[in-house]
């Protein structure tokens, strides 16, 4: 244990880049997982919430019989101006006045399709879209199809940089501890060499230099932890994904700690015949 606080004085200046670097990325790492349960939260509900938004050129009636013939409708409903407006007002209360100076006729009348689970698909929302729009008396077909595109990308978007950020994360675990390790081993050859000479195993040699990029990466774990959190609850954020953030919290302490682990056994595979 001695050994190991003289070699965190020998690096005093590489163990604060090492924790910093280490920290930076976990802290990376934490906000990125948590924009990630909040795109995919969006992605589920743009899939939930999705349906067809037929307006009718005339009488919707003849309409809604014919879409009662096509196959993948889970429910039909007519809205009409007055429910349109009601249901607006409630979603958007702060627009009440613009929509009483623009009238009662900015809101029409308008068919309201739900498909079933297993045709909320991009292929056969859009072969729906197609059959919607090709009947008689249809003037439009709106269902969000830039939404839905739009919340994919971004869900896509954030998976691939926390699959990133993850990757960088272990290799500056890896690296860091690697060239830190390494640092201090080369700046205590000789006192490893008298060690040798009195005959101390390759473990008992190893072992302090092992419980530095621990000391490295559980510190740092905890610069990063605490940090996260004070942002995140900034923003009232960790509480909205309280076991999702612990569980996350708890693999990258496996993560950096494993990685660290790695970086330091790579550093001291040739101990015995390091030239300092």
């Amino acid at each position: 244990m001695r050994e190991t606080w003289r070699a965190i004085k020998v690096g005093s200046y590489r163990s604060v880049f090492a924790v910093i670097g280490i920290s930076l990325s976990l802290i990376s790492l934490f906000i990125l997982t948590n924009l990630l349960a909040l795109s995919f939260k969006i992605y589920r509900e743009v899939w939930e919430n999705v349906r067809f938004e037929v307006f009718p050129e005339e009488d919707p009636r003849g309409i809604i019989n014919d879409l009662g013939l096509l196959g993948g409708i889970d429910k039909i409903e007519l809205i009409d101006g007055k429910r349109a407006k009601e249901e607006f007002l409630k979603l958007y209360p702060n627009f009440k006045s613009i929509v009483e100076e623009l009238g009662e006729d900015v809101f029409y009348t308008v068919i309201r399709v739900y498909p079933k689970e297993h045709w909320k698909d991009e292929g056969l929302l859009k072969l729906m879209h197609s059959k919607i729009s090709a009947l008689k008396g249809v003037s439009n077909v709106y269902y969000g199809e830039s939404w839905i595109a739009s919340a994919g990308v971004f869900f896509k978007t954030v998976l691939g940089l926390t699959l990133g950020v993850i990757f960088i994360t272990i290799m500056a675990g890896i690296l860091i501890s690697f060239y830190t390790v390494r640092f201090a081993v080369s700046h205590r050859k000789t006192y490893i060499d008298i060690l040798r000479l009195y005959g101390v195993s390759p473990f008992k040699l190893r072992y302090p230099y092992i419980l530095l990029s621990i000391i490295y990466a559980f510190v740092s774990w905890l610069f990063a932890v605490g940090i996260s959190l004070y942002l995140l609850d900034a923003f009232n954020i960790f509480r909205e994904n309280l076991y999702a953030n612990l569980t996350v919290f708890l693999l990258s302490l496996i993560m950096v700690i494993l990685s660290s682990l790695f970086g330091s056994i790579a550093a001291l595979k040739d101990i015995e015949t390091l030239q300092a």
